[in-house]
């Protein structure tokens, strides 16, 4: 079946233009000038954008625990969440999965996490709407949970790795004090207890432990990346292990020197929409006001994506061009996704369509082709 879609903004090699985007199957087989194809659905001035390409988003622990004890079946959680990332515009989503056997909370669990990514992997092949992959997150403590990470690895069950150190004093929490703050608000635990733990997380060797797991990773080809990096010291080392990509960066001065290593930088959308750090670090639009962010992920929201373009645009006057690029282009090459991320013939129809005639909002999104969500009163194909 063949669909040809109309716009006066699409999105074509850095610029919004006029034109006729040939679908044939799950490719895009043609982009025609505007009005050049006899027979097309016009959309008008909505604007087409590539489908958007999320490397990092761990909103499926809130479809499967949406309140603290409202626990909910894994299957319904990612049929639901797959649902929203459609209407969200994210065509390829990795779903940050937490391994963390002695968090506070026991939702990263090794078996949990293991069941969670089965669910996912399984689910994806058989029958969701957009592409659900694995971010596989590795506490650097949690020993335990290496050998079923290594295994999800091999059977290619895992897509992306990135290593994680919330001990407290570094990264995230540079005081023992913010730390604490934190997770006696957040989890139901007494302070003796917090004590205890605390003792025992920052008795672990930690080196040994993350050299293996990233030397690990990159011989099965899947990108390695660091998470909440505070110092150049961190970064170097990770460098010298092949890590490439840094997401969240503490300060302006560790993602410039990041990006003197090769390493790519990466913040979260909601903390472009919101204007700031949910937890107290620093606001993605300084980073990106510097030139030392590459790509925004959803981290915790999927639907700040589709936003974060336009508040660039309004807080430090990045082109919307640009803006998007950060979402689809840019994130797709890191993850070497190279038949996706624009709209470009040959590659996969992964296709978004915003309308903004009352406030920026995904109407239609096409993923391989095939029209996943419509949100047009009275539109089909």
């Amino acid at each position: 079946m063949q669909t040809i879609i109309r716009s006066t903004k699409v999105l074509i090699d850095g610029k919004f233009q006029g034109a006729d985007v040939v679908i044939q199957g799950d490719k895009i087989t043609a982009v025609c000038p505007y009005k050049s194809v006899d027979v097309a659905i016009d959309l008008g001035e909505r604007r087409v954008v590539p489908g958007f390409v999320d490397l990092h988003g761990d909103a499926i622990e809130k479809e499967l625990e949406p309140r603290p004890g409202a626990k909910f079946p894994t299957k319904m959680a990612v049929i639901e969440l797959d649902k929203k990332l459609s209407m969200a515009g994210v065509t390829t989503m990795y779903h940050a999965v937490g391994f963390n056997d002695e968090e506070l909370s026991k939702g990263r669990g090794t078996e949990q996490s293991r069941e969670l990514i089965e669910e996912i992997y399984e689910a994806n092949k058989a029958h969701l709407g957009v592409d659900n992959l694995v971010h596989a997150r590795f506490e650097i403590t949690s020993e335990s949970s290496l050998e079923t990470i290594k295994k999800l690895i091999t059977k290619n069950k895992v897509d992306m790795l990135s290593i994680m150190d919330h001990s407290p004093g570094q990264g995230q929490f540079k005081t023992l004090e913010s730390w604490k703050k934190y997770h006696l608000s957040a989890y139901t635990i007494d302070a003796e207890d917090v004590d205890e733990y605390i003792e025992k997380k920052l008795s672990k060797d930690k080196v040994g432990i993350v050299e293996d797991l990233v030397k690990f990773g990159l011989e099965h080809n899947i990108p390695v990346l660091s998470h909440d990096d505070d110092c150049e010291d961190k970064l170097n080392t990770l460098k010298a292990l092949g890590v490439t990509f840094s997401e969240f960066p503490l300060s302006v001065e560790v993602a410039q020197k990041a990006k003197e290593l090769g390493i790519s930088t990466g913040m979260g959308a909601p903390n472009v929409v919101r204007g700031g750090s949910q937890s107290g670090n620093i606001a993605a639009r300084e980073l990106i006001k510097q030139g030392v962010c590459d790509y925004l992920c959803s981290d915790y929201h999927p639907a700040s994506l589709l936003l974060s373009p336009y508040r660039l645009k309004e807080d430090v006057n990045l082109e919307l061009e640009k803006g998007f690029a950060m979402i689809s282009s840019t994130p797709a090459k890191l993850a070497n996704l190279n038949d996706r991320g624009e709209i470009l013939e040959g590659k996969l129809a992964d296709i978004v369509v915003i309308d903004e005639s009352h406030f920026p909002k995904v109407v239609l999104t096409f993923k391989n082709g095939e029209v996943v969500y419509n949100g047009i009163r009275g539109f089909k194909i």
